[in-house]
């Protein structure tokens, strides 16, 4: 009797085991199936976890300020703050700035709070909380610049024939301990007189400017050389020409915002067209340039900006001479935009030409163009 209970007992639990082993194994499946990927690191793409567990593939453009700039394969370009990313990982060399000023360079690796530089084999630690900046390194020229093209056109015909043009390009370098920039504006515009069939131009200026930024420190800048050109047929000028040295300073740098003023000592050097038999034509002048710039993301496609600079010098040269400028920059797709921008200008005491016709002290334009960015 009791070799037949033990063989039912056994036979019950073999039983209740059978039903209940199905049920053990997709628990196993399913919990294999929720573990956390881990992506398969290409080397065609930096890469960066988020605090979040979230991964983004793409570039690093630069880090500075504990903000880093990431051009996301798929969200386009990103800023993050150094605090919400995990781990990081880079495909090719990059070089980093520590606060001490000391520079090294090597592929990138961030993780668990640690940061390494691996070169030739080698791998060397350094303290997170030290870092100043990075960017792509030298060994990779190319990826350090970046630039854009914006052409805005407006043509008609009909009873009233007209053409005007604006075309804007510029070029940034940067590097972990420094900036290069240059930017370009052309601007020209005519119409056919109907009485005379004549055609009149109403505007040709050009304006170029050129600045070398070295940074030693988050929030101070040196700027080493700040170059100017202008030339505007309609403010008498065949050319002015600025040069000047100025320190900078952060005022506000996160994620969504950035403010900088600067301040410093400029030459400035003249030539005007056209002038009366008393006047020389060629000015020249020491004098001393204030400037800020503001940024602000309104949207992840919508960028809101404003510059502002004065330059003081003698009134021969033009007295104070005022730039401001500012827009939307919205993007379209990934590396074309829609740019409104405002110019305004002012020379508190232009030039009077032979015929002793004064320019304008003002001039304002209002202009939409297309951008392509590189």
């Amino acid at each position: 009797m009791n070799k037949l209970m033990v063989t039912l007992l056994a036979k019950a639990f073999i039983f209740l085991f059978s039903l209940a082993l199905p049920t053990i194994s997709y628990a196993e499946v399913d919990n294999r199936k929720w573990q956390k990927p881990t992506p398969i690191f290409k080397q065609d793409f930096d890469w960066i976890k988020l605090t979040s567990d979230e991964w983004l593939k793409g570039d690093i453009v630069s880090m500075y300020d504990e903000k880093l700039e990431f051009d996301s394969d798929e969200l386009d370009i990103q800023t993050i703050d150094l605090e919400d990313i995990a781990e990081l990982r880079s495909k090719q060399w990059q070089s980093i700035r520590m606060f001490d000023g000391t520079i090294a360079e090597g592929y990138l690796v961030l993780k668990e709070g640690r940061l390494s530089l691996v070169k030739h084999g080698v791998t060397s630690h350094y303290e997170l909380s030290s870092l100043l900046s990075i960017a792509s390194s030298g060994k990779n020229e190319r990826d350090l610049w970046d630039g854009y093209v914006n052409v805005g056109i407006n043509l008609r015909e009909g009873n009233t024939v007209q053409f005007d043009y604006t075309f804007s390009a510029g070029v940034q370098r940067r590097s972990s301990s420094s900036r290069f920039k240059t930017d370009y504006t052309a601007d020209y515009s005519r119409y056919e007189d109907q009485d005379t069939e004549e055609m009149k131009v109403t505007a040709d200026s050009e304006h170029l400017t050129s600045s070398y930024d070295w940074f030693f420190s988050p929030k101070v800048y040196f700027r080493a050389a700040d170059i100017e050109y202008t030339a505007d047929e309609f403010l008498n000028l065949d050319y002015r020409i600025h040069y000047g040295i100025a320190l900078g300073y952060h005022i506000l740098d996160t994620s969504r915002t950035t403010w900088d003023v600067n301040i410093g000592p400029s030459y400035q050097k003249s030539k005007f067209l056209d002038v009366q038999e008393t006047e020389s034509d060629v000015e020249s002048s020491f004098g001393l340039t204030l400037g800020t710039d503001y940024t602000f993301e309104v949207t992840s496609d919508i960028d809101f900006d404003v510059s502002y600079s004065i330059e003081m010098v003698n009134e021969a040269s033009g007295g104070n001479i005022h730039h401001f400028q500012t827009g939307l920059e919205i993007e379209l797709t990934n590396d074309f935009d829609l740019d409104l921008t405002l110019y305004a200008d002012r020379t508190e005491n232009p030039k009077a030409d032979s015929d002793d016709n004064i320019p304008e002290k003002n001039d304002y334009r209002l202009v939409v163009s297309f951008g392509y960015d590189f």
